[in-house]
């Protein structure tokens, strides 16, 4: 394959790859969160109000938090939460993050390029040509309920999904409903939950 031709190859599929990509926001989309789950030693409840608190950070940026507080808000009380700042339960704290992220072909090919050195590091040996790929996202949400009265944690739970969308309007409401799943009971370990993403971007009820 000569130059211009591996060129044209590459700029074709990459093209091809980002069209994917895009028209992935108009169809239904299986959201699968890597979620972790902790209840408190005094176990957590449902029925309850809570009242929002903000780290000095996040007081910082107070319209962006609101927004965050906003898609946290309508996910507790789908497990049976309220909110209530004169005379609350528990206080909540909730963050999310978006990043970008090498999608998984290459984080897999970096892994396989990697060698170990005698004292213990690895070193990644770079691929010959080049290779064209869209970014990957990385949308986490990280949510904690403590109770105000003794300031003990009554649950924590964090969420990720990996995927090749930027819609972070329409992702982080879904991922913080995984957060939420099996509240307040939720089952011990690491575990996928999946949201179906309807075209609209409404989270489909289960």
């Amino acid at each position: 394959m000569n130059t211009p031709r591996a060129l044209k190859y590459l700029l074709i599929t990459a093209t091809l790859a980002c069209t994917t990509v895009l028209s992935g926001c108009g169809l239904p989309r299986m959201i699968d969160s890597d979620v972790q789950s902790f209840v408190g030693g005094e176990g957590a409840v449902t029925g309850v109000g809570y009242r929002f608190e903000r780290l000095p950070s996040q007081q910082a940026r107070s319209d962006q938090q609101e927004s965050i507080e906003a898609m946290a808000e309508q996910a507790l009380s789908e497990v049976g939460l309220h909110r209530d700042d004169k005379a609350p339960r528990y206080s909540a704290q909730v963050s999310v993050g978006v990043r970008t992220i090498a999608p998984p072909e290459q984080r897999r090919a970096r892994a396989e390029r990697s060698i170990l050195r005698p004292d213990g590091v690895a070193v990644f040996m770079p691929p010959f040509g080049l290779v064209i790929e869209p970014p990957w996202y990385r949308h986490s949400v990280q949510l904690l309920l403590r109770d105000v009265g003794t300031s003990k944690v009554a649950f924590e739970s964090t969420a990720s999904f990996d995927g090749p969308w930027a819609d972070s309007t329409r992702l982080l409401p879904v991922v913080m409903r995984a957060a939420l799943r099996d509240y307040p009971n939720p089952p011990p370990g690491p575990r996928k939950v999946v949201i179906e993403l309807p075209a609209d971007g409404t989270p489909a009820d289960e």
